[in-house]
């Protein structure tokens, strides 16, 4: 049984490239959390403050 060096490159080479892929996509789906997680912070930080929230009659201002 010889060693074909041409196959077990092409072999290797597929691996890495689904290798990649699955990284990409694994990244993308990380990032998703993050930005998920980052946009429910932000959410509960605005409503802490609920008088930034409701809306005012024009021509009122608080001090």
């Amino acid at each position: 049984m010889a060693f074909d060096a041409d196959f077990e490159d092409g072999t290797t080479s597929a691996r890495k490239q689904r290798r990649q892929k699955e990284d990409r996509k694994r990244m993308a789906y990380r990032r998703a959390i993050e930005e998920y997680r980052e946009s429910q912070a932000l959410h509960a930080e605005v409503c802490d403050f609920p008088d930034i929230s409701t809306p005012r009659r024009p021509g009122i201002w608080l001090h």
